[in-house]
C-alpha cells in the first residue's frame, strides 16, 4: 500500500494527473502470480482511502470478461434500510443508524 500511496501522491501533486482508475489484474495467461484477489484489492483501496485525500483516491475497477465492461468494485457502506432508517458502516467499521428527516 505504501507504493500505491506514493504513486497516487506523485501523480496528483507532482504531475497534476488524477489517479482515476486502479484496475484489478486482467485474466491474462501466465499472470496469475501477479494478481491479487478482489478482497485483497478492496483492502488495499480501503487503506489508501485512510491515507490519501479524496482527489488522490482512484476508483477500483474490474474489466469483466465477455464485454461486460469496467465495473467499480467499491465496497458498499450501506448495510440495510428499513423505511427512513439506514444502517451504514462508517470508516471505522462500526455500523450506525441514520434516520432521514425531510421536510
Amino acid at each position: 500500500v505504501e507504493v500505491l500511496e506514493e504513486l497516487c501522491r506523485e501523480l496528483m501533486y507532482r504531475l497534476g494527473v488524477k489517479p482515476y482508475y486502479l484496475h484489478h489484474g486482467d485474466l491474462a495467461p501466465g499472470m496469475a502470480h501477479r494478481r491479487t484477489t478482489i478482497a485483497e484489492g478492496q483492502a488495499l483501496v480501503a487503506e489508501l482511502r485512510a491515507r490519501l485525500s479524496g482527489i488522490c483516491n482512484p476508483t477500483y475497477v474490474i474489466d469483466l470478461p465477455d464485454g461486460g465492461g469496467k465495473v467499480p468494485l467499491a465496497a458498499s457502506h450501506i448495510e440495510s434500510r428499513e423505511g427512513g432508517t439506514w444502517r451504514i458502516r462508517g470508516q471505522d467499521g462500526k455500523v450506525r443508524e441514520y434516520r432521514e428527516v425531510v421536510g
